[in-house]
């Protein structure tokens, strides 16, 4: 079993997933298909560097949740990231254009990334916050997934959120996509001052 569908609405979907796929930290690599894994960027605490990471330049949505992460009340820490846009093409059931992101996020406490009812407690907390918007086509993914390591451990899991952003050009996705993934920062940033809803929050 890959995946299972933890809970599922207009525009949100939490999902639990089996195959693990990343590691903190990890290290630079060129792709299969050319482009550059720039590695792990260690910016717990420190919400200044977020400008150091090259996948975060291309949105200031994206670069949001990276900071409100990083900020140095939060118990939580940022893995990967990257985003991109992707062309449908002209199938009439969706718009022609879709930007996709994620950052993947644990807790700072290793034994905390055991946890995995807290890690869905905190995607829900998250899509709550969440503003809801008629001026963007936008949706979200919450992905609860195995780690192949943290920082040597091999039994620890992780958070990827997952902004999502529609459009019939490039340039209208790529505005949603930023809208979901500031809204997405938002209300991460709220979970932070209302951490009695949210277990091992600060």
């Amino acid at each position: 079993m890959d995946n299972k569908m933890l809970l599922e609405g207009p525009g949100f979907a939490i999902v639990r997933t089996y195959t693990a796929e990343t590691l903190v930290p990890y290290f630079p690599a060129e792709r299969p298909d050319g482009e550059m894994n720039y590695g792990w960027f260690d910016i717990r605490d420190r919400p200044e560097l977020v400008t150091t990471i090259p996948e975060a330049r291309k949105s200031n949505g994206l670069a949001n949740i990276l900071r409100v992460i990083a900020q140095p009340a939060s118990k939580l820490m940022s893995g990967g990231c990257e985003c991109h846009a992707f062309d449908n093409g002209s199938a009439p059931d969706r718009p022609r254009w879709q930007v996709g992101g994620y950052v993947t996020t644990m807790f700072k406490d290793s034994d905390a990334n055991t946890n995995e009812k807290a890690f869905f407690d905190l995607a829900c907390y998250i899509l709550h916050g969440i503003v809801p918007t008629d001026a963007h086509h936008i949706g979200f993914e919450m992905i609860i997934e195995p780690l192949k390591s943290f920082f040597g451990r091999t039994d620890c899991l992780a958070l990827a959120v997952k902004p999502l952003g529609y459009g019939p050009d490039e340039t209208s996705a790529w505005a949603a996509f930023n809208h979901a993934a500031t809204a997405m920062a938002e209300s991460i940033q709220r979970a932070r001052h209302e951490s009695e809803r949210i277990p091992l929050m600060p």
